[in-house]
């Protein structure tokens, strides 16, 4: 009888064990919802127009590297079989008498400025000129100022995922821990 009395003990005490972990790891996997709901929110929140002009003035940098990189392709590239050596083998007499500009210096075609090229020679005016027009024409009508810069935005997303991965190996633990009592239970 006293078998029994423990064995049925023992019982409760792991079932009441499995319940507690479940109920753990319910109250986990809601964290982790809640945490994903605060970034999708944070995410969908419109930006100021200071904050757009960070934005506009990184595709502007890109653009530029971009058009520095296929001007220096047409600077550097030899193709020998063609007659061509890279511009920085050249003589100074073959650059003195020709003075051309590198192929692609102002676009790809040569007759218009493309946009890459524009952004490489004046990205800064361009992102002032537009910063200062958008600020006198639409500035006070753009809005957003009250919400959270995006820097605080990104400081308090990488916090929040920091959260969310210790609550996702958190849940990794619980659900191996119930795998195992469930196991040892229908054993």
């Amino acid at each position: 009888m006293d078998i029994t009395k423990n064995l049925k003990s023992a019982i409760s005490a792991i079932t009441g064990q499995l319940s507690t972990l479940k109920t753990e790891l319910a109250d986990t996997n809601r964290e982790i919802g809640s945490i994903d709901g605060r970034i999708h929110e944070l995410y969908a929140m419109p930006v100021s127009l200071k904050d757009y002009g960070s934005f506009l003035r990184a595709k502007i940098e890109k653009l530029a590297d971009e058009h520095m990189g296929m001007l220096e392709f047409n600077l550097f590239r030899n193709a020998e079989s063609l007659g061509a050596s890279p511009q920085n083998k050249e003589p100074l007499s073959t650059v003195e008498k020709d003075q051309y500009l590198p192929t692609g210096m102002f676009g790809n075609d040569g007759s218009t400025l493309s946009l890459r090229a524009a952004c490489c020679y004046f990205g800064d005016q361009i992102h002032e000129e537009f910063m200062r027009r958008a600020e006198a024409r639409f500035g006070k009508r753009w809005g957003n100022e009250d919400l959270p810069t995006a820097e605080e935005r990104r400081k308090t997303i990488a916090d929040l995922e920091t959260q969310r991965e210790a609550l996702k190996q958190k849940r990794a633990e619980l659900e191996a821990q119930i795998d195992e009592i469930s196991g040892a239970l229908r054993a």
